[in-house]
């Protein structure tokens, strides 16, 4: 897995584009480089994956695995209860810090990004909020 924060050389011309996208777009350079790869995800060039994260369903559950952590399995309910407090927590709509008791889940804010947490002191993960929404979304996709 790359390291948290890595540096991209650009060719000045080239970020000035990306800067004039990210304008009109209204989104940060990252979050912009973000919409570009779902543009490519939604026209099948490349997979709905996030490296290092593990979404399936398992018959009558989603299977969840963060790194190399062994896989947590939800009930389809919980699964969407899952995504959706991604969500909104992500979306402000929720707290900063929300847990939901029984499904033993939680995401807190962290900074710019979001701690992600399966159960309580087991595997989570730190993702910025264009990758939680984006992990919301397979989490519902497997959940259907």
């Amino acid at each position: 897995m790359s390291p948290a924060s890595v540096m991209l050389r650009l060719p000045p011309r080239r970020l000035d584009q990306l800067k004039a996208l990210s304008a009109v777009l209204n989104l940060s350079l990252a979050d912009t480089i973000g919409h570009m790869l779902r543009k490519e995800i939604a026209a099948g060039v490349i997979p709905a994956t996030i490296p290092g994260i593990v979404v399936q369903r398992v018959g009558d559950k989603v299977s969840v695995t963060f790194d190399d952590h062994p896989a947590l399995l939800f009930s389809l309910d919980i699964a969407r209860l899952f995504a959706s407090t991604i969500r909104d927590v992500v979306g402000g709509v929720s707290g900063p810090h929300t847990v939901q008791a029984g499904a033993w889940f939680s995401i807190q804010r962290v900074g710019n990004g979001f701690k992600i947490n399966l159960r309580m002191g087991g595997p989570e993960v730190t993702l910025s909020g264009d990758l939680s929404r984006d992990l919301a979304d397979l989490i519902e996709k497997a959940a259907m």
